[in-house]
């Protein structure tokens, strides 16, 4: 089930299907007399391809996505026991896998992926700045071999991060194994959830389903940077990238509300917030105390 759903996920996305179309009008160009239909999917496949390969077009359908929360303890350069808001700090920082590739050549920092690199760099950062927190890293794998958690807690050691201060968990496969997984070690106490911006507002919904307690703390931004002229409209591969990645989002949020595993919106309150698109403040839940659970490795 999981690799069908990664199948269909893959064969879903924009390039993908416009690739199709584009290859359709192809042979209904070469091999029919459907020279009308044929000119038209071509027509229709390239300029669709063009626009979604434009920078503007990609932060548009990015932000609304990356701007649901702002960065956790952006300013703070002190460890501390409370948050911003004066309430206790949570006891766990939980980093959510997000891929790797398995090389017995590279060292864990080369296997992971670019976004499980960034949130490992994020949560080592936070639990910092969080002195009682520890650092739980959570991800399985898509198959036999070395999990994301694994090579998390490796490549956390090599950059300093204390090994007697991470807890494993290596069983999940995908956001909603490792929702359930994190709700059977944690319950309802507080923790902050590291993912990427983009990852976020999905896994905080279905978090929230579960009924935990997350404060959000995104990294790994894709939509950084305003429009710098002519130069900005100029089709190019980084964008299509980040348009597929935001309409996996999309379309993985609207899944998992559609299978009750989301709660109907994310549910932040509202906040003076800074920077574009209206950032708006963590929503940090009451504390709930519950035992804590045994530190080793999955």
């Amino acid at each position: 089930m999981f690799a069908l759903k990664k199948l269909l996920s893959a064969l879903v996305q924009p390039h993908c299907l416009l690739l199709a179309v584009m290859g359709l009008g192809l042979v209904l160009l070469c091999f029919t007399k459907r020279q009308r239909a044929a000119k038209a999917l071509l027509f229709a496949g390239i300029t669709l391809m063009a626009l979604l390969s434009l920078g503007p077009v990609a932060r548009t359908l990015v932000r609304p996505l990356e701007a649901s929360y702002p960065p956790l303890l952006a300013e703070a350069t002190a460890a501390s026991s409370t948050l911003p808001d004066g309430s206790p700090a949570p006891h766990w920082v939980v980093v959510l896998g997000g891929g790797h590739s398995e090389s017995r050549f590279l060292t864990p920092i080369d296997q992971l992926s670019a976004p499980s690199l960034v949130r490992l760099a994020e949560g080592i950062r936070l639990q910092r700045l969080l002195p009682e927190s520890k650092l739980l890293l959570s991800g399985g794998g898509s198959g036999p071999g070395t999990t994301d958690a694994d090579l998390l807690a490796a490549a956390g050691v090599s950059l300093g991060a204390p090994q007697d201060r991470m807890v494993l968990e290596s069983q999940s496969w995908d956001t909603i194994d490792e929702v359930r997984a994190l709700r059977a070690l944690l319950g309802e106490e507080r923790f902050v959830v590291v993912t990427s911006a983009t990852h976020l507002p999905r896994a905080m919904a279905m978090f929230k389903k579960a009924g935990m307690n997350p404060i959000a703390a995104p990294t790994g931004y894709l939509a950084l940077h305003e429009a710098s002229g002519i130069v900005d409209w100029i089709p190019h591969a980084g964008a299509g990238f980040v348009i597929e990645r935001a309409l996996h989002e999309y379309l993985g949020l609207f899944w998992a509300k559609l299978r009750g595993q989301a709660t109907a919106a994310t549910e932040p309150e509202a906040g003076t917030g800074s920077g574009s698109g209206g950032r708006i403040r963590n929503r940090i839940p009451t504390p709930v105390p519950t035992p804590e659970p045994e530190t080793g490795t999955n």
